[in-house]
C-alpha cells in the first residue's frame, strides 16, 4: 500500500509561507494583457520549469523522495540533514559552456521531514539524472506505562551547565 505525503518546503524568510504548489499553477496568458513584455516574460514555460521536478512516496515501512537532476554530477551537490535530522537540505550547481558564455545553475531547497523517519539511515543514490533518498520508518513501540516512585523531602537543586 502506497500512501501519499505532503511535503513543505522550509524557508523561513519566504513571503509565500502557507501557500501550496496550486498556488503557484501555470497562469492564463489572457491575464498579462495591457502588461509590458517586459513584466510578462516569466509566463514562458521555461520559467515555469526551472526548478527540479520531485516525487515522494512512501509505504508503511519507507519514505522515498526522487529528484530529477539531469546533467548534475554527484560531485557538484550536497545532501544534509539539519535540525536534529527533521528538515533536509538539497543543493547543488551546474555549469554549461554556451557558445559566447558559461551559464550557471544553482538550486536549494529544504524539505522538512516528518518524526517517523530513521535518518540517522537515509540513504542517497545517483542514477540516469534522478537522485533517490529513503529512509526507514521508526518502529513503532507498543505504549508502555512506567510509574514514577514518589520521595518524601527536598526536590535536588537545578543543576548549572
Amino acid at each position: 500500500m502506497v500512501l501519499g505525503m505532503s511535503l513543505t518546503f522550509w524557508n523561513p524568510n519566504s513571503v509565500f509561507a502557507g501557500f501550496d504548489d496550486d498556488f503557484f499553477a501555470p497562469i492564463e496568458p489572457s491575464a498579462f494583457q495591457g502588461f509590458p513584455p517586459a513584466l510578462t516574460r516569466f509566463k514562458d514555460d521555461t520559467m515555469r520549469h526551472s526548478s527540479p521536478r520531485y516525487e515522494v512516496t512512501e509505504n508503511d515501512k519507507q519514505f522515498r523522495l526522487a529528484v530529477e537532476l539531469p546533467g548534475v554530477k554527484e560531485d557538484n551537490m550536497k545532501v544534509e540533514l539539519e535540525n536534529e535530522g527533521r528538515l533536509l537540505h538539497l543543493t547543488f550547481n551546474k555549469k554549461e559552456k554556451t557558445e559566447t558564455s558559461f551559464k550557471e545553475f544553482k538550486f536549494e531547497k529544504r524539505f522538512t521531514l516528518g518524526k517517523n523517519l530513521d535518518t540517522s539511515k537515509l540513504t542517497a543514490h545517483l542514477n540516469d539524472g534522478v537522485l533517490v533518498l529513503t529512509a526507514p520508518k521508526k518502529e513503532k513501540l507498543p505504549p508502555t506505562t512506567q510509574e514514577i516512585p514518589i520521595l518524601r523531602g527536598d526536590a535536588p537543586a537545578l543543576m548549572d551547565e
